[in-house]
């Protein structure tokens, strides 16, 4: 019996004390296939699974004994993966190293010149090629080097879960909080440039059979997995059956409390569908909310990305629904894509913020190595980046750089500068965006910057004006915006952030989100608040009342350690601020963490859509 090691490592996934990971899905899929077939079956036999992180010495004692390797390559292992390939080339010399995944350099016309140790590489879906790999294998045939195969057009295929592939993992590993991936279909019918999924897929969609999902679902549920990852490019786009298994989902929730939470990519040209869904998992009370996937609202950018054409990018009709249905919503942006400018990124944040979107996320472009932008458009666009190594590890700056030494940390190229946006300009942009989110997502000034728009001013001449406020008369606001430059220059020179802003531990990336908490980390929340205040007057004379009921507002909105609303309260209002005469104020999620470092770390890492922020109800009826 010809042994096999099943390699498709992985971080850990969430905060730290959930000690969640993924299931090798990819791995276990392929090999799902491979056994249906019977002569493989009676032939090949799994040694061992990787799965995680393992230190790599450990790894290769545990592939022991193994004839074949197979290994999945993604942004989050590949460093890590290659390490591990040529270590166990060097250590059982007649093994046969298989690799494939999305991370795969096979335009490369040196590649095996570069990796020696792999024997063999599987382009694009891997299924066809490893059953034909395998039976090589058996046959004492050489291996190819290289694998394409058509993309297989009926997904009718067995699943890992339901012929027990995983089964003991999860008896071996039963203090881990497994997080299931549901494939419902396969392809990307768009060809955004930054993103690697259209292009790898020639846009063309195909579904799996509906009754495989069902029983997948059902088996999530009766092995009560907490969590689940939807691997739709456009969940919704097969309209019936896409609602047929949200219904399911959010039926066996109320009927047993599983899944709790999910993610998923939803369609961008269905809307008023899409919202309906998500409004099904919340009264489900699963963990979800709506995420704009806008990227930019400039119509050169979105040439540029080959993103029009999007009802996606139509802002104000998918808040108008939203509002209807009662659903909140955020939006995505990505800073520094082609053809981007300050000026059209302000007017990208006036188009969110007009809209009534409150919750923002805002990411580095990205480069990933085989998306369009990646092959076609650097020199075009002169996109010139550095390596990150911190999107992958949770902020623990040792990890990085023990990895670092050992030659397997992960880092994925980020955006410094373009043609249409100078590094000056890039950082301009990034810390004006840092403070919008503060301000605006996280609840510092948004009830005043609501209250000026409805009197003619736009958010981000009041944004940019309370920031240069706040820089010339708040030492805490200059120190922070200069540490934030030094910051951001070591980033670039190390890869990694060593150095924090203020008192708030290193976050790293998480830089982006940080105003408030650094307000929180040091106990400055009245002081801000009266700095906010004072400029209000100041700049548009703005009545007592007024300020008085944005002070006492904003301090419960923020949710704060040590401050928690535990039962709705009732708050009475002097001014016209929010056009009622009392709100009800209470917690999003009835969520209290007991220590003000995980108090800090849910600001982050919280899956929960605005855990940061507590509800401000108002009855305009």
């Amino acid at each position: 019996m010809n042994k096999v090691s099943l390699i498709n490592p992985n971080f850990q996934t969430g905060p730290v004390h959930l000690n969640s990971y993924y299931l090798p899905y990819t791995a276990g899929t392929l090999w799902a296939y491979c056994m249906a077939d019977k002569r493989l079956a009676d032939n090949f036999e799994i040694n061992n699974w990787i799965f995680k992180r393992d230190d790599i010495d450990q790894a290769v004692k545990d592939c022991k004994g193994s004839d074949i390797a197979l290994l999945s390559i993604y942004i989050w292992n590949q460093k890590y993966t290659y390490a591990l390939a040529k270590k166990l080339k060097e250590t059982y010399p007649d093994i046969k190293i298989i690799l494939g995944g999305p991370q795969l350099e096979w335009r490369d016309d040196n590649y095996f010149e570069k990796y020696p140790y792999i024997d063999s590489i599987v382009i694009g879906e891997g299924e066809s090629a490893l059953k034909f790999l395998l039976e090589c294998y058996l046959d004492g045939k050489d291996l190819p080097k290289r694998n394409q195969f058509e993309r297989i057009k009926d997904l009718d295929l067995p699943s890992p879960y339901l012929t027990g592939l995983f089964d003991s993992l999860l008896e071996e590993y039963p203090d881990i909080d497994w997080v299931p991936t549901l494939e419902s279909d396969r392809g990307c019918p768009y060809a955004c440039t930054f993103c690697d999924w259209g292009s790898a897929t020639a846009s063309k969609m195909y579904k799996f059979y509906t009754e495989r999902i069902v029983a997948e679902i059902e088996w999530f549920v009766e092995h009560k997995l907490t969590y689940m990852n939807l691997t739709n490019s456009n969940f919704g786009v097969f309209k019936e059956r896409d609602v047929f298994i949200a219904e399911t989902i959010a039926k066996h929730t109320m009927e047993t409390g599983y899944p709790k939470a999910l993610t998923v990519s939803y369609a961008k040209n269905n809307n008023a569908l899409v919202l309906d869904i998500v409004k099904m998992f919340m009264e489900a009370e699963i963990q979800t909310g709506v995420t704009i996937s806008l990227q930019t609202a400039s119509e050169t950018v979105l040439e540029n990305i080959k993103r029009t054409n999007m009802k996606i990018n139509k802002v104000q009709e998918i808040t108008s629904i939203a509002r209807d249905k009662n659903l909140p919503i955020s939006t995505e942006l990505i800073l520094g894509l082609p053809g981007e400018t300050y000026d059209s990124w302000k007017t990208t944040l006036d188009t969110v913020l007009e809209a009534k979107i409150v919750t923002m996320d805002i990411f580095y472009l990205q480069l990933l190595v085989n998306a369009p932008m990646y092959v076609n458009d650097r020199e075009k666009y002169n996109l010139n980046t550095f390596h990150a190594y911190d999107y992958f590890y949770d902020f623990n700056v040792q990890r990085i750089q023990d990895e670092i030494k050992e030659g397997i940390a992960e880092s994925i190229e980020v955006i410094k500068s373009t043609n249409s946006m100078s590094n000056d300009e890039l950082l301009k942009t990034a810390m004006f965006s840092w403070f919008v989110i503060g301000a605006h997502s996280y609840g510092l000034a948004i009830l005043l910057a609501d209250y000026m728009f409805k009197k003619g001013i736009p958010y981000t001449e009041f944004y940019e004006s309370l920031f240069a406020y706040l820089q010339q008369n708040n030492k805490l606001v200059s120190q922070w915006s200069e540490e934030f430059l030094q910051l951001h220059h070591r980033w670039y020179e190390l890869g990694y952030v060593d150095r924090s802003i203020g008192t708030m531990p290193n976050i790293g990336y998480g830089t982006m989100q940080s105003f408030v908490p650094l307000i929180q980390a040091s106990d400055t929340m009245e002081i801000f608040l009266d700095s906010i205040s004072n400029f209000a007057q100041e700049q548009y004379n703005l009545p007592d009342n007024v300020i008085q009921d944005y002070k006492k507002l904003t301090d419960m909105y923020i949710k704060q350690f040590g401050k928690y609303i535990t039962e709705p309260t009732t708050v009475n209002l002097d001014s016209d601020i929010l056009g009622v005469d009392f709100v009800v104020v209470e917690d999003r999620y009835n969520h209290f963490p007991d220590t003000k470092e995980n108090h800090m770390e849910y600001q982050f890492v919280s899956i929960k859509k605005s855990w940061h922020l507590n509800k401000i109800i108002v009855d305009k009826s």
